[in-house]
């Protein structure tokens, strides 16, 4: 057995650690009903019936203002830990572990208890740990291990209207047990099952389309130590962290989801995943149009301007001050923002990775000045700029990425404005003549998505907290 530092449920709180508003902060719930709102946004999925499996701080809500691994603005967090433990900020342990009434086998193949207050439960001949049999015969095929503790579980069932026949999902794995458990015994492992089958895996970097997807475990060949989190590494092929699931699911007809994620071998070292925007998609690739997320923003209602290419986007009147609006048109290397009405931009929003796979970010100018913004992070003109303008640019969209224009996804950003809207509309110029993107260090914007508002703190010893 691992020696491990735990997290306990009544844990001192540190307030020199806590998350800034604009990281990604989350908050801590058993309400599986809850949680399953926030992943179907649309309502061409009607949920059905909800459940969750797992101890409280084993699931959560999060934002994400401050774009950390480049994830949307907001979802779901599960763990084999505390989630509270996986806000934005440094990483200051190697083995962060919550442990939940498990137990293990002693050396003479014995039952032992684990860290948490329960016992152990009973199990059958084949199988070991706090999972239960129908659990371990999910999680086997993904560990290719038989000894699963603190499982996490969220089932979701749900009646698919006629015109969804897709729903994509997006997630970011992370574990303690990188690097030092790779290729042990110690594989966690996350499951998405779809009516009965596992559609969450992953290419490995190079990989071409029809090879064999590999399982979402540790052993995956692309962990990365990618800074944003106490998350020692996250499963980031071709050097992305956010994954994209797009999943077909039944019209007309009842679905069912098996969300699970467990540690393996034994209950020291969590592993986290972060779950977002499950959304249906009819056959048009259509949406409301209401601006609520970036998966479904508010596009132009006429062609561009045509002499000056700027696509006018009327905002829906009521939009309360501070409010982000999603906006759309086609893409191009950059944008000139520009708002009337009486309006003043309060914050603006990049794509997150899930829409826009530009892992290097972007720049934001006003007047004379210029800042960075990475993928899904907010940022806000007058903590930034000193002023709410009325007027400013976005470039540095990678033009390798080949964004299809006609797509009403392409480059949806966010906006807020510093009043309620009233008959307030918002140009969007594509910069397209004599412009070249402008790509930013990977490193550093993925750098400044995680730990935006929190300076770099160096890995220090192992943290421990204690009850």
């Amino acid at each position: 057995m691992r020696t491990a530092f735990c997290s306990a449920a009544a844990a001192l709180a540190v307030g020199a650690l806590a998350a800034p508003a604009s990281a990604l902060s989350i908050t801590e719930t058993d309400n599986a009903g809850a949680l399953a709102s926030s992943l179907f946004i649309n309502t061409d999925l009607s949920i059905t019936n909800t459940s969750l499996s797992g101890d409280f701080g084993q699931a959560g809500l999060y934002t994400n203002l401050a774009g950390t691994y480049g994830l949307p603005n907001a979802g779901i967090v599960l763990s084999t830990g505390y989630v509270s433990d996986y806000e934005t900020g440094p990483n200051q342990s190697d083995s962060t572990s919550g442990s939940f009434g498990n137990f293990e086998l002693d050396d003479d193949g014995g039952e032992s208890e684990g860290g948490g207050s329960g016992g152990p439960i009973s199990i059958g001949d084949e199988f070991f740990g706090s999972a239960t049999p129908a659990q371990h015969e999910l999680l086997n095929p993904i560990t290719g291990e038989n000894e699963h503790y603190d499982v996490v579980q969220l089932d979701i069932d749900f009646f698919a209207e006629t015109a969804a026949e897709t729903v994509t999902f997006f997630a970011t794995f992370g574990s303690e047990e990188y690097p030092e458990f790779v290729d042990s015994g110690f594989n966690d492992g996350f499951g998405l099952y779809v009516n009965g089958q596992n559609v969450a895996g992953a290419l490995q970097t190079g990989g071409q389309p029809g090879d064999a997807l590999l399982p979402i475990n540790i052993d995956h060949p692309d962990f990365a130590p990618i800074e944003g989190t106490e998350l020692n590494g996250v499963l980031a092929p071709n050097g992305s962290p956010v994954l994209r699931f797009d999943v077909p699911i039944n019209p007309s007809a009842a679905n069912s989801f098996s969300i699970i994620l467990a540690d393996t071998g034994d209950d020291g070292y969590d592993s986290t995943v972060y779950l977002s925007s499950f959304f249906a998609k009819p056959d048009d690739g259509g949406g409301a149009g209401v601006g609520v997320t970036e998966f479904d923003p508010i596009l132009p209602s006429n062609p561009p301007d045509p002499e000056t290419d700027a696509f006018v986007i009327e905002i829906p009147d009521g939009v309360n001050a501070g409010e982000t609006a999603w906006i759309d048109p086609p893409v191009a290397v950059g944008y000139e923002y520009e708002v009337s009405g009486g309006a003043e931009f309060s914050t603006v929003t990049a794509p997150s990775l899930a829409t826009v796979a530009d892992i290097d970010g972007y720049l934001i100018t006003v007047g004379a000045q210029t800042a960075l913004i990475a993928a899904g992070q907010t940022l806000d003109f007058f903590d930034i700029f000193g002023l709410n303008p009325t007027f400013f640019t976005l470039t540095g969209i990678d033009e390798s990425l080949m964004l299809d224009p006609l797509n009403q996804l392409a480059f949806p950003t966010g906006v807020s404005f510093t009043t309620s809207t009233f008959q307030t509309v918002v140009t969007m110029t594509p910069i397209t003549e004599n412009m070249n993107a402008v790509p930013l260090p990977a490193s550093m914007l993925l750098y400044l998505g995680g730990l935006a508002g929190i300076g770099f703190v160096a890995r220090r010893r192992r943290m421990v907290r204690a009850a």
